[in-house]
């Protein structure tokens, strides 16, 4: 053990200088030193290996067994049930690499996530008669849900602008989306795709007049213009 005179710390180190300033260590291996150390920290990577290892044998054995129940019974139901029990556990692994797991940039973050379950909730309305349901309403509301999450990040200043000005324009295109679909008879009810490209519409607006500067300088750097 060892005795740094500047900073008054005891040093457990085989090195000559303080890690903090640098001075000559004083040896003090010679007298009797009662300590108590801090406990070692303990990586949770190990954990977390385990974890997602068991769920990933879970979701294999999962699909394998939906899968081949859902081709001995074809010919009674006539429907492949078991995509949306895939596209459910692609969900969940997405959701745990981009949001339990992931780090910083939210934004991003919302956008996955919107997309994701975007494209889960269209193959359940897919295999479930096709309503339309996921097209005609529930596309367009996580849009929108996404958008003004975003802005509202922007709002609370927590986040920079480069951080969500790349999803924030991703968030602005995907609400364009539902009302284009609805211009070529894709989709049916008019207000929720209307809603979305409207509030999608306001936002470059609202982004030009309050922070045209920085999307000027943002595009600069991204475009080279």
């Amino acid at each position: 053990m060892k005795k740094c005179t500047e900073c008054k710390v005891l040093v457990n180190t085989e090195r000559k200088t303080c890690p903090l300033c640098f001075t000559l260590l004083r040896n003090l291996e010679a007298q009797s030193t009662q300590l108590t150390l801090y406990p070692k920290y303990r990586s949770k990577t190990v954990r977390y290996n385990i974890f997602f290892r068991i769920l990933a044998f879970l979701s294999i054995v999962t699909v394998f067994v939906s899968v081949s129940i859902n081709i001995i019974n074809y010919r009674e139901n006539r429907n492949f049930w078991s995509l949306i029990i895939v596209a459910s556990l692609i969900y969940l692994w997405i959701l745990f690499r981009s949001t339990i797991r992931g780090n910083g940039n939210i934004p991003r973050r919302l956008i996955i996530q919107m997309l994701t379950l975007s494209v889960l909730l269209y193959v359940i309305d897919r295999l479930s008669g096709y309503g339309r349901w996921s097209l005609d309403f529930v596309i367009p509301f996580l849009s929108m849900a996404s958008l003004l999450s975003i802005i509202i990040l922007l709002v609370g200043n927590t986040v920079k602008f480069q951080d969500y000005v790349s999803a924030l324009f991703a968030a602005i295109i995907f609400g364009f989306i539902p009302f284009i679909l609805w211009l070529f008879k894709i989709v049916s009810t008019l207000w929720p795709s209307l809603s979305a490209a409207s509030l999608s519409f306001s936002t470059i607006i609202g982004m030009f007049i309050f922070a045209g500067g920085h999307i000027k300088e943002e595009l600069k750097k991204r475009f080279h213009i």
